[in-house]
């Protein structure tokens, strides 16, 4: 009930925040944007914290709020070690998305479940255009189910 509860509120939050015009919600997915959404759906069911690292931005927000982890701003080579550490602890069952979208051309969001052995998770991550038009992680949020 709790994870169904911040899903939704994950969900409102983002339309109310994002400013556009009738019918500009309306954003077509490309090809690299389904490559990089299978790719980060690859490295959660395998546990693949190189994988999904290659998938961050250079500076990323990261939460893990079952760790008590939350950084507004860590580099990704120290992201890719805390994943590690993360799937070590939680090793991978089920990854599926919930619900994917995105607010403009520039910014993409998703949501998610990841199952592992021990916990349930609810993975919410925003996905921002940067350098060479190129679609990067750029915040990820982990909150137990």
């Amino acid at each position: 009930m709790k994870a169904v509860k911040y899903l939704m509120s994950v969900i409102i939050f983002i339309f109310l925040t994002s400013a556009t015009k009738p019918n500009d919600n309306i954003v077509k997915r490309t090809k690299e944007d389904n490559e990089l959404a299978d790719r980060i759906r690859m490295s959660f069911r395998g546990g693949n914290p190189r994988m999904l690292a290659s998938c961050l931005n250079q500076q990323i927000e990261l939460v893990i709020d079952s760790e008590k982890i939350d950084f507004q701003k860590i580099s990704s080579q120290q992201a890719e070690q805390i994943f590690k550490t993360f799937f070590q602890k939680n090793p991978p069952l089920a990854f599926q998305y919930v619900y994917q979208g995105a607010s403009n051309t520039d910014l993409r969001y998703s949501v998610g479940t990841y199952r592992s052995r021990n916990k349930d998770f609810l993975v919410y991550i925003l996905v921002k255009r940067a350098e060479a038009n190129k679609y990067v992680i750029d915040t990820i949020q982990f909150r137990e189910g």
